[in-house]
């Protein structure tokens, strides 16, 4: 319990851009590390956590689920959200001075590209997971151009695909 606790507090205290972010530390330790998950439990939980809000931090409930039960959900969930409640109480309290500081605009600066990759990295590990066969590789491109090139709202695009997978399966 200690150590989903701990996992989820370093994961919330050191991932910054989102939830997307988070994807290659929470695989890292659930599966990786801690054999919590099997890579295809893994990936149940982030798609899950897809029609929730939050849908990456969502996940931490259900990795703490599966390691300890309600109270491992709840204890996991809370150690994820606390260090960003704190970044924002004391970013909200400096907010004014902290917009001008140049050393904070330099770190936001840095951060960016780390951001870019971590979020890149995290679309890797989905890919490679999901990507089973070559029907699920062209429905994925196919997504694909409806969400960038055709601009397509992402719960039309998510709920035609979960269809379509369903029909296929």
């Amino acid at each position: 319990m200690l150590q989903l606790i701990l996992t989820f507090l370093k994961i919330g205290a050191f991932t910054f851009g989102g939830g997307m972010v988070m994807i290659p530390f929470i695989e890292q330790d659930a599966v990786n590390t801690y054999a919590w998950l099997t890579h295809r439990e893994f990936l149940d939980a982030i798609a899950m956590g897809q029609i929730t809000p939050g849908p990456i931090v969502i996940s931490s409930v259900f990795i703490g689920y599966k390691v300890a039960g309600l109270l491992g959900s709840v204890l996991a969930m809370g150690a994820i959200s606390l260090p960003t409640f704190f970044y924002s109480i004391a970013a909200a309290y400096q907010l004014h001075r902290l917009k001008a500081n140049l050393r904070v605009r330099a770190f936001l600066k840095g951060v960016g590209p780390a951001v870019v990759g971590m979020i890149c990295a995290a679309g890797f590990i989905i890919a490679r997971a999901a990507l089973v066969d070559l029907w699920v590789g062209i429905l994925a491109g196919v997504c694909l151009a409806a969400l960038v090139r055709f601009k397509l709202d992402a719960s039309l695009v998510i709920l035609a695909a979960g269809a379509i997978g369903f029909f296929l399966g």
